[in-house]
């Protein structure tokens, strides 16, 4: 009877087994840092430094590399923000932003590269409070260097917008017939078109071309080489195919060649001016 009330005793206070070989491994072990497996991005989606997942078909661009129809999207779109912007931030109270911006291409690339901190801002991911502040106060900066005065006409009382675009359609005009490509050279428009055609060379392949003896200068024009049977030139992203330049290869052709250079020899650059 002893010994049944004792195995009973036990198993009514409780008596467990201890802990399996797995857990007791586990503890000897000590915490190990598991990683952490995200979500999978589309391929093609790119994620920003604050989260925010962006498809590169809505990627930045710059201006010339663009095709006709972005070109045309992208204007449209930065002009309707810059609306917004103005109205809601009343920016019409003594011209804080200048009527012209839309003729300075400079305020034009820093608009946009505004909206689309804002855009990043705002629909990310990781909501961030801190972000919105120092957005707002790059607003404050960048009309602080578009006018000297932010606001000189509130010094004596309030004075709200006195003009808004949405009202007025002869400054929406003024706005909708500048070019957004005012003021860039046009070897980078050129380069731009190139790019989107896939015949724009990088500096690195112009470089190991340049040291392979696959590239090389074209005599009395600067800035021109000869590399793969075309003419190049530089610009501000890379080498653009140009036409061969005619009027300085004739002059080149009444001159006297260099006889250091056999261009029949094997091993030697083709001659750029043989065709």
């Amino acid at each position: 009877m002893r010994r049944q009330v004792d195995g009973v005793n036990d198993e009514v206070v409780g008596h467990r087994p201890g802990p399996s070989a797995a857990v007791r491994r586990q503890l000897r072990l000590g915490p190990r840092t598991r990683s952490v497996r995200r979500p999978s991005r589309p391929k093609d989606a790119s994620e920003t430094a604050n989260g925010t997942v962006l498809d590169k078909e809505t990627a930045l661009a710059e201006w010339h590399d663009m095709t006709p129809g972005q070109q045309q999207a992208a204007w449209a779109e930065l002009r309707a923000w810059v609306a917004w912007l103005h109205d809601r931030y009343e920016l019409g109270t003594e011209d804080r932003l200048p009527r012209c911006w839309a003729r300075h291409p400079g305020l034009v690339e820093e608009l946009r590269a505004l909206r689309a901190w804002r855009l990043e801002i705002y629909s990310g991911s990781q909501p961030s409070g801190q972000a919105t502040r120092y957005w707002h106060a790059e607003l404050r900066q960048l009309v602080h260097s578009a006018v000297p005065m932010y606001a000189a006409g509130c010094r004596t009382g309030h004075r709200g917008a006195s003009m808004l675009v949405a009202d007025n359609l002869e400054l929406a005009e003024e706005w909708a017939s500048a070019d957004p490509l005012a003021g860039t050279p046009a070897i980078d428009i050129a380069a731009g078109q190139a790019r989107l055609a896939g015949e724009c060379l990088s500096t690195v392949a112009v470089a190991a071309a340049f040291d392979s003896g696959d590239a090389s200068a074209v005599p009395l024009v600067r800035d021109y080489i000869f590399y793969a049977g075309a003419w190049w030139v530089p610009a501000s992203s890379g080498w653009v195919k140009v036409a061969r330049p005619g009027p300085v290869r004739e002059s080149f052709a009444r001159g006297p060649r260099s006889p250091e250079t056999d261009y029949s020899a094997p091993g030697t650059p083709h001659d750029p001016w043989r065709g």
